[in-house]
């Protein structure tokens, strides 16, 4: 799959999460993926020109995640602890894997707002 055909996958199944906003945060030169006003990743280039998404993690998974795979480094302009980046030209991760990591950074992203919102948000999902 081609890095302009993942981004759009991952904007198309960004924008399906309940809540989820995807729009250019044009001062980043990036595209925001955020739910209640929260950032749960980021997907533009690197200084190095390469395309990328930076995702929310639990600690321990970034790190596994960060040995097993080549293409996967600490969060860029991010907290390295729970933030990771993806070279969107990899071929270790398959999209599935991208789209699962991306569904799991909302989701860490939802439990820390406050319940009013939550409760929003799963209310929108059952209506749908």
């Amino acid at each position: 799959m081609s890095i302009a055909s993942r981004q759009a996958l991952l904007i198309a199944e960004g924008k399906k999460l309940a809540g989820a906003k995807v729009a250019l945060k044009e001062e980043w030169g990036s595209m925001a993926f955020t739910v209640g006003d929260k950032l749960f990743a980021l997907m533009g280039e690197n200084k190095d020109g390469k395309e990328i998404i930076t995702i929310k993690g639990l600690p321990e998974d970034n790190e596994r995640i960060r040995e097993d795979y080549q293409s996967v480094t600490y969060g860029y302009y991010m907290n390295k602890t729970h933030w990771i980046s993806i070279d969107l030209a990899t071929t270790e991760l398959e999209d599935g894997h991208l789209l699962e990591l991306l569904k799991k950074s909302y989701r860490l992203i939802v439990e820390k707002l406050p319940k009013k919102i939550q409760q929003e948000l799963q209310d929108s999902t059952n209506v749908n």
